[in-house]
C-alpha cells in the first residue's frame, strides 16, 4: 500500500529536506573540492590566490573576464554595492589577477582588466562552473518533464519570494 502524505506533511518534509540539502552541500568536512578543482587547473604559483580569495572575488573576476569594466559597471553587473566591489577588486589587484588602467580622456574613471594569471584563474573558474552544470544536468535527467516543470515553478517562486523578518513570503505570480 502506498502512503499518501497530507499537504502539511509534504510541506514539513520539504522544509526538512531543504535544510538537509543545504547542510550536506555546505559542509566542508571533505576540504574544499571546488577550490581543489581550480587549483588542479592552475599553475602552482596561483594556489594561494585560488584558495585565499572569497567566492565573490572569483565571481567578480569572471565578470571582468567578459571585457574591460569599471568598478561602477562591475557593481551594477554583479548586483553588489560599489564599496563591496571595490574591496574585492583590491584583493584581486593584490593577488596579481587584475590591473587597473586609466580610461583615456577621463581622469576619474579606471578600467579593470585581467592579467595573464587572472585569465588562467578565470578559465579554471569557468571550467568549475561548466563541470558543476554538467553534473546537475546529469542528475536531473532521471526526472520526467512533469517533475522538472514543478521543480522549475517552485524554484522560480522561491526566487521571486521576499523575506519579512524570518519568514519567506510569496512574491507576485
Amino acid at each position: 500500500m502506498v502512503s499518501m502524505k497530507t499537504k502539511s506533511g509534504l510541506i514539513d518534509a520539504i522544509n526538512t529536506l531543504i535544510g538537509a540539502v543545504g547542510d550536506k552541500f555546505d559542509a566542508d568536512e571533505d576540504g574544499d573540492p571546488e577550490r581543489d578543482f581550480m587549483v588542479q587547473r592552475c599553475p602552482e604559483r596561483l594556489e594561494k590566490a585560488v584558495r585565499g580569495l572569497p567566492t565573490l572575488s572569483m565571481h567578480l573576476l569572471a565578470a571582468i573576464a567578459d571585457g574591460p569594466v569599471g568598478v561602477v559597471g562591475l557593481a551594477s553587473k554583479s548586483g553588489q554595492l560599489k564599496g563591496t566591489v571595490s574591496k574585492h577588486v583590491q584583493r584581486l589587484v593584490e593577488a596579481g589577477l587584475v590591473v587597473r588602467t586609466p580610461v583615456p580622456g577621463n581622469r576619474k574613471e579606471i578600467q579593470l582588466e585581467l592579467t595573464a594569471d587572472g585569465a588562467l584563474v578565470s578559465a579554471a573558474h569557468r571550467e568549475l562552473h561548466d563541470e558543476m552544470k554538467r553534473g546537475m544536468c546529469e542528475f536531473l535527467q532521471r526526472y520526467s518533464n512533469a517533475d522538472l516543470q514543478v521543480l522549475e515553478t517552485v524554484l522560480r517562486d522561491l526566487l521571486a519570494a521576499r523575506k519579512e523578518g524570518v519568514r519567506i513570503v510569496a512574491g507576485e505570480r
